[in-house]
This record gives structure tokens, sequence and C-alpha cells, in this order.
């Protein structure tokens, strides 16, 4: 049986002749969290306002429940929108602002009084149905854009970057809050981000974008663990995989790549590259090593960066700089020699001219 609950096919966007979406497809079942990511510029948010009606389409289709909803007025498409702005009504109170959208659609007292004590009592809003958005604090506004967004019961709920405005701490409290809010209401749920942490402890789905294209898209950490293309690759991960430069060359009785400087990298056994073939090498920083003396790549510490329970390291070694995860406390200043040894199992190749994974 088909879970699919809305659909983009060849869905196109043209401001005049510059087209800013290029036929992007994708389904997105019912229930599925989906976060939408990528840098400035990509079309994310052009994507999620054509969703909602906000944006016109130029080409294509989006169906919502089976229903193609191009020629559908925002209002009619059982959708509701949380804003990163907000977007709440300053003169009227929490409970006003809740009940605005309900009033507007003539909805029964009765019902709108329900909808809106289980709104109150999901997101703790109760103690604050009586103030005004100016007596609320970011995370309570927010909660309470995403209250306005729960009372309309609707088919899909719309994020677009609601935690921008938000400070670190508090980001990472309401993610939560929206995780555990999805979980409890079975929704669909289309989420717009920048933020590749936010994409990768949110999602059931990420679809990573690029210039107006879908990159690649799929569970959080197929992504990590196999990015199709150097842009996923660099865009998925804190701190950035290391991407080196190089040409396969034959070293009995393996080959291996050499990136300058000096430096031979281990391929995994099962690599099909050739000698002679330009490749990126790429290594996640938790897959760098701290080895003995004499193995590996010789570096310098250029930079320690303690976190707790791991350890950051950047060190400089044949004219590359290396960024390194150790869960160890290492007892290291800049300047000190290291060793780093690579995990071949994890290498990640891609080709150097188009960028696609070997």
């Amino acid at each position: 049986m088909d879970n699919t609950f809305v659909e983009f096919r060849d869905l196109r966007k043209s401001y005049g002749a510059l087209e800013v979406l290029h036929g992007i497809n994708l389904a997105i079942g019912k229930h599925a969290f989906v976060v939408l990511v990528g840098p400035s510029g990509c079309g994310k948010s052009t994507l999620l306002r054509m969703i909602a009606g906000l944006e016109a389409i130029t080409a294509g289709t989006i169906s919502i429940d089976g229903r193609v909803v191009n020629r559908i007025h925002a209002k009619d498409r059982g959708i509701a929108m949380v804003f990163q702005s907000y977007a709440l009504y300053p003169h009227m109170t929490v409970r006003e602002n809740l009940s605005f959208s309900l009033e507007m659609a003539k909805t029964p007292k009765d019902v709108m009084v329900a909808r809106i004590e289980r709104a109150a009592g999901i997101l703790h809003l109760d103690p604050l149905l009586d103030r005004f958005p100016a007596q609320l604090s970011g995370g309570q506004r927010q909660r309470v854009a995403m209250g306005r967004a729960l009372v309309r019961e609707p088919a899909l709920f719309l994020f677009d970057e609601p935690l921008s405005n938000l400070d670190a701490k508090l980001r990472v409290e309401m993610r939560a809050e929206i995780k555990a809010l999805h979980q409890r209401l079975q929704s669909t749920t289309i989420y717009v981000t920048h933020d590749q942490v936010e994409a990768m402890t949110m999602a059931d789905l990420v679809v990573v974008m690029n210039d107006g294209r879908i990159e690649q898209s799929g569970r959080p950490l197929e992504l990590y663990d196999h990015p199709a293309t150097l842009f996923v690759a660099e865009f998925l991960g804190s701190p950035a995989m290391n991407l080196l430069r190089g040409t396969v060359v034959s070293r009995s009785p393996e080959k291996a790549v050499d990136v300058g400087g000096g430096i031979l990298l281990p391929l995994p056994e099962d690599a099909s590259v050739t000698a002679g073939q330009d490749v990126v090498y790429g290594m996640r920083p938790e897959h760098l090593a701290i080895g003995k003396p004499g193995q590996g790549i010789g570096a310098k510490v250029s930079l320690v960066e303690p976190a707790g329970w791991e350890t950051h390291l950047h060190a400089e070694g044949g004219g590359h700089i290396f960024r390194v995860i150790s869960t160890k406390r290492l007892d290291v200043v800049p300047g000190d020699p290291v060793s780093l040894v690579p995990d071949a199992g994890r290498v990640h190749l891609f080709d150097a001219a188009s960028g696609l994974r070997i």
C-alpha cells in the first residue's frame, strides 16, 4: 500500500528568466518528520512556501494526501505553518492568538475551547494564556506560534527555520519539544533549516538541497555514513570531514592516494580506483586516531579544543590541516608532534571531476 502523503513531481520555480528550483522530485510518507536542509539560497524556504500556497508554482505538481494542490488556495490545503519570526499579533493575548484562526473559520465555541485547552496543555501554555507576546520569552513565543498551528489540527505541519532567533541552550530545548510533539501527534511534518545538527537530530528523512536541487535524501545516519556527493560530505558533520585532493598511486602490494607533502593515504581493500585517477579522499575527524610515533601521518598540533567528554584537535602535516576528534583527554599543546592514523575502512572517496562518490 502506498504510504505517500506529500509528493513533488518535476517541481520548478522561476522568477522571470531565473530558475531557482530545477525539477524537484520527492515522495514523503505519512507521519514522517522531514527536514529540508542546505545553505542560504539553496531553495528550501521557497519550496516550503510553495507547499503552503504562498508562492506560485511555475511547473510540476505538489500533491497532499493524493490531491494536487497547485490551484488550491492556501487556507484550503489543510496545512499550518510556523515561521521564524513567530508572527504573533502583539495586541492579542496568547488565548486570542490561539483562537484567531478558529474564529475566522467560524469554529463552534465548544470545539474552539477544547482545541485551545488541548494545545495549551501539550505546550505548557496554561499559565500564559492571558499574557501578551511582549510579556513572553523567545521560547514561550515560539510555543505560542506552535500552538496556533496545532489548534487548526492540520494534515501537514510546516516549520520555516523556527529556532533561528533563539539562543543555543533554548534551541536545544525547543528541538526536543518539537520532536516530542511530532511523536505525540503522529503528524506529517516538513521542517526547513540551515543547521545540519537540527537536521541530523530531528529528522526521519533528511533532504539535502543545493542550488535548487536535491543532492541526496535518506535517513540521517545513511547520509552521514554514505554521502553521495562531495557537497553532502562537506555539509553534514561538525567538525567537517577532512577532504584532501590527490592521485591514486600503486604502492606494492596495494594502492594508495598521494595527496602531496610526502603523504600517502591508505585505501580500503575494495576501493574501485585505478592508478593515476584523481580523487578526493575524505576522513571524518572521529576516524583519525592518534597513533604511536612513526605511524600514519606525521603532523604538529596547531589548535586544541577541550570539549568535555571529547577533545578536538587541529594538526598541520604536509601542508594540510587535519581535524581530529578524540574521546580521550589528550595531554598535548600547540607545537607538539602527533601521528595521525586514518581508519582505512571508514574512508570516503569521491571523483575529483564530478564530485560523486566512488
